[in-house]
């Protein structure tokens, strides 16, 4: 299952479960998570009034990368429970959470990092 096993180590597991709040996630909206983040190769939760959203969407497009742009005011909850973060952008590569625009949960995280790295590419090529 997708849901909460790409998230590396048990540690960022378990920082992620601290973060979210003290209501335990929905099984309904767990698998509606699953589903979408499953739902292409690049998943891009998206704010339409977010700036970062901006930046790593004409980062990605710049690269010619593919993307499917899912509102995130639904999924805000369940992406809390898995990564501990609810900002926007929230991106998926092949179920995998890569971060926002800059940065994410891990030291490689950032789509502009990853793009800069090659590791973007080498993600969506694997």
């Amino acid at each position: 299952a997708i849901f909460g096993s790409n998230l590396g180590s048990s540690s960022s597991r378990e920082l992620a479960v601290s973060a979210s709040s003290s209501l335990p996630l929905c099984p309904a909206m767990a698998e509606k998570l699953n589903e979408m983040i499953g739902s292409a190769d690049c998943v891009f939760f998206d704010m339409s009034s977010c700036p970062y959203c901006r930046m790593a969407e004409d980062a990605l497009i710049a690269k010619g990368v593919a993307i499917k742009k899912v509102p995130i005011a639904d999924y805000r909850p369940a992406l809390r429970e898995l990564t501990g973060k609810t900002s926007a952008p929230s991106v998926w590569i092949k179920g995998t959470y890569v971060g926002g625009c800059n940065d994410g949960t891990e030291p490689w995280h950032g789509v502009k990092p990853m793009l800069a790295s090659g590791k973007f590419e080498e993600m969506m090529k694997a």
